[in-house]
Order: structure tokens, then C-alpha cells, then sequence
């Protein structure tokens, strides 16, 4: 069977909320095993990734009519689900025999509600969808109905019918790697908008879900709070089979790499032991980031870690179960700065909905306080699914039929403690005067003349375009990343 799968770009909103440098700088890995799983069952499949290659949804719309597919399935996030919605609805006026099945986040969450309210959405597939999408095609071939596929929510006879979930996947490892060929190799690794992969970059994933119960976390929500990892011999072999195909900078996307530090440090003496010419960028729990195991990461030539550090408010860091204090992120950077990582990035979240400007002001200071290389600021936003939207939902502060497609800034909603444009103002100061102090200068600058991986990160990569895009970010940090 022909299957055309998309990544939507997001939808440019004026306040900036959704650009799309920010989501076109990763493969759609999900897609990828998606796709790879359907190409071994002998299915013809094509994977279009439209803000990676800056179509226009008419140039996604004639992409597919050249295809003449039997299936289009798109990967759906609030971030791009207008231009999902302009493209699928389009598709299925073009050819009303056009299966369209919805997958991902939204399509987990809020089923029922996309199949009342787009009438030409067919299918919705929920959580992981490798098996079930196999099946799913299975079923189109034989023209047979859907009723024992676990994991899909559909219509029937104009009548919407849900069936039951499916069991989560224990054993990754039967998974296939994803097949990087089935699109073109145009990623970079990129923070703030600003390329930093000096070498050929992709992303893998080693693990699935995460225990911690964020309440702002849609992966959370979307693993029913279960982690899931693959075997160290699988996840090593998948290492070795990219860098004989030229990579020499992994991503790892994991939604909690560092969970299981015995697994890290076998994962890292595999990668010492082969001397890979490869260097590794992921993210690592606060309270998961012990010297001991940053300085066999380091060795094992992780060069950037990224941080989830919130908020300096311990108020604010237990309203989000994240199971942390300020103390813990304040140890995390400086065992990952003894250990040599090459740059740290922390990310913050700020107006919450009962949130003091103070609260907020105190995180600013803290930033800068930090020896990070990179704060990655957003506003805390209640996305469609979390424990978060749902509380929101269950205390009348968010209307659940206004803000389930794309989630909502708590800031922006009635009520708020404080309001957007104060804030954004603060954030801009304290940002254009983080990155213009002399100690961070001094500090950035030495890193740098004494870090080959940094000196290859700028002279291979930042020009004078990314200097401006640079003093624009710093100038105007964006609110959504």
C-alpha cells in the first residue's frame, strides 16, 4: 500500500509563539520508525517534513496529489495543527477515498474531539504507533473492519466508536532503527535558533516515557507515566550502524536519558572501548547528575547537556511536581562543569498562573547566578492532555473547548497574577544583560580557545547571519521555543 506520512509545519503566530526554525531543526524521529516499521512490512512510504524543507501547504497539497497515495497520516501537536488541518482537509476534498489518520500527542489526547469536529478525519491513532498502524493498514488492504485493532479511535457508519488502549511496547528492541534515507539529511542541531553542530547531526531516542510526573509534561501524560528503555547492546548498535554512515553528532531525544545511571555507564564504557569519532548531546535530570556519572558522559565525549531547572521558587518547582529544589540545579551545573561538559543549557518556565513577579525576578537572578552557557526561557504553557490543562479544567480557569487544540500561556488567561508584556519586558532586560556581562564574556571566551569542540562549533558554522540572529534573539528572547 502507498502511504504518505507528514510532519505540519507550525502555525506563524504573530506574537511568535510557534517558529518555525525551532521545529525544523530535528528529524521527525517518530515518524521515522513509523515509517521504517511500514517499509519492512513491504508498504511504499514517503515522509515529508514541511518546515524542514519550507513548503507552503499548496506545496504540501501537490507533493501528495503527485504521490497518489492510499493513506495520509500526520503527525499532530497543538504547535501545527492549523496547517494539519488546511492540508488534511484539502487532501480529502481532493480524494474523498483518501484514508487520513491523525497520530501523536493530540491524536492521543483529544480523539473523540477531532473526529466530531473534523469531519474528514477517518482514524485516530493513540499512543506508540508502530503495531497499531500496521495493523490499521492491514485492515484498510482487506477492506475489513477496525474493530479489533486496540489503540484507535474511528467512525463507523457516521457513528464515532473508541476502542480500547493498547498495552505499551515493553520490548523496544524489536523495534527497527529508523531509516535516516527516507529523508534528506538537512538537520542541525540548533539552540536559540542558532546552529551549534559542527559535524553530520541526527537525534535517536534510547528510551521511552518518564516516571517523574511533571504536570506540564505531555510526555508524561502520552507514556502513561512509564519508562521504557532499549538494551545497551541495541541502542549501541544503532550508535555504530549511524556512525558507519557518516554521523558524527547524536541528539538523544529521550524524554529522561540520565533516569538509570548503571545503564548510562554501560552505554558510555561500550563507547569508550570502540572509539567512535562521535560526539553525544542530551538532557539530564537535576537529581540524576552525579559527578561520577558527568565525568564518564564526558569521556565518553558528551559535550552538551541540557537541564530542566524551571524555577528558583520552591513553590513553583512542587506546583509542577518536579520533584526538585533550587539546590539540586545549582549542583547538577556545577558536577557537569567539573566534569568538562562543553555547554550547559538550562531551561526555565515563567508566569505560571498564581506566580509572583517576584518569583519570577528571583528566577532571572538565579539564571545569572548559574555558569550555564544558555537559558532557554519559555512561559508556562497548559498543553491539551496534562495533568496541568486538566486541573486547570477541573478549577473553571480553562475552558476546555477554547484551548484543546492548542493549549494555552497561563499568563495570558483571566486572572493571572502577572501580565505578558511586563513580564516579556523584565525577561528581555535581564536576558540582553546576561549575555553582555564581562564575566560571561570572559568565561565564553576561554571555554572556547580551550575546547576544540567549541572552536568547531563557530568556525564551521557561526557567520555573520548567525551574529545577527544571535543579537536579535538577545535583543528579543522569544516567549516559545
Amino acid at each position: 500500500m502507498k502511504i504518505n506520512l507528514i510532519n505540519a509545519a507550525p502555525s506563524k503566530i504573530k506574537d511568535g509563539q510557534f517558529e518555525t526554525l525551532f521545529y525544523a531543526s530535528a528529524p521527525p524521529l517518530g515518524l521515522l520508525y513509523l515509517a521504517t516499521y511500514l517499509k519492512d512490512k513491504g508498504h511504499k512510504i514517503s515522509i515529508l517534513d514541511q518546515a524542514a524543507v519550507n513548503y507552503e501547504n499548496s506545496d504540501v497539497i501537490d507533493w501528495v496529489k503527485k504521490a497518489d497515495p492510499d493513506v495520509v497520516g500526520f503527525s499532530v501537536i497543538c504547535a501545527s495543527i492549523d496547517n494539519t488541518k488546511i492540508i488534511s482537509k484539502t487532501l480529502k476534498s481532493w480524494n474523498p477515498n483518501l484514508k487520513i489518520i491523525f497520530g501523536n500527542y493530540l491524536s492521543t489526547f483529544y480523539a473523540r474531539k477531532i473526529l466530531e469536529n473534523y469531519d474528514w478525519v477517518d482514524i485516530c491513532v493513540r499512543g506508540d504507533g508502530e503495531m497499531i498502524f500496521s495493523e490499521l493498514i492491514e485492515k484498510i488492504e482487506l477492506n475489513n473492519d477496525f474493530n479489533e485493532v486496540d489503540g484507535i479511535t474511528y467512525k463507523y457508519n457516521s457513528k464515532i466508536r473508541e476502542n480500547q488502549n493498547r498495552r505499551l511496547l515493553k520490548n523496544l528492541d524489536i523495534l527497527p532503527f529508523p531509516d535516516r534515507k527516507l529523508i534528506p539529511n538537512i538537520y542541525k542541531n540548533r539552540i536559540g535558533g542558532i546552529d551549534v553542530s559542527p559535524r553530520k547531526f541526527t537525534t535517536m531516542v534510547s528510551s521511552r516515557g518518564c516516571p517523574f510526573g511533571c504536570n506540564f509534561c505531555a510526555c508524561t501524560a502520552f507514556s502513561q507515566g512509564v519508562w521504557r528503555t532499549r538494551s545497551v547492546n541495541n541502542i549501541f548498535e544503532e550508535i555504530c550502524e549511524l556512525s558507519n554512515q557518516g554521523f558524527q553528532e547524536i541528539l538523544f531525544v529521550d524524554d529522561n536519558f540520565t533516569l538509570n545511571m548503571k545503564r548510562i555507564v554501560e552505554l558510555c564504557n561500550k563507547i569508550m572501548k570502540e572509539k567512535l569519532d562521535m560526539v553525544f548531546v542530551c538532557d539530564g535530570r537535576v537529581n540524576n547528575s552525579s559527578i561520577n556519572l558527568l565525568r564518564t558522559m564526558k569521556k565518553a565525549k558528551f559535550e552538551i547537556i541540557m537541564f530542566g531547572l524551571e524555577s528558583s521558587s520552591q513553590r513553583m518547582l512542587d506546583f509542577y511536581n518536579k520533584r526538585i529544589t533550587p539546590q539540586m540545579s545549582k549542583t547538577a551545573v556545577k558536577n557537569a562543569r567539573k566534569a568538562g561538559f562543553k555547554m550547559i543549557v538550562g531551561s526555565f518556565m515563567i508566569g505560571g498562573f498564581d506566580e509572583t513577579y517576584t518569583e519570577a525576578i528571583n528566577t532571572l537572578r538565579f539564571i545569572s547566578k548559574l555558569d550555564i552557557d544558555f537559558p532557554h526561557i519559555i512561559f508556562t504553557r497548559a498543553l491539551p492532555g496534562t495533568q496541568l490543562f486538566n486541573s486547570m479544567i477541573q478549577k473553571n480557569i480553562i475552558d476546555e473547548n477554547q484551548y484543546w487544540e492548542r493549549g494555552v500561556d497561563l499568563i495570558d488567561l483571566p486572572g493571572a497574577k502577572m501580565k505578558r508584556d511586563v513580564i516579556f519586558k523584565i525577561i528581555k532586560e535581564q536576558f540582553h544583560l546576561n549575555f553582555f556581562r564581562p564575566k560571561y564574556l570572559v568565561k565564553a571566551l576561554l571555554r572556547t580557545l580551550t575546547s576544540k569542540y567549541r572552536q568547531e562549533m563557530f568556525s564551521s558554522h557561526l557567520n555573520f547571519r548567525d551574529i545577527d540572529k544571535f543579537i536579535k534573539l538577545i535583543n528579543n528572547p522569544p516567549d516559545l521555543f
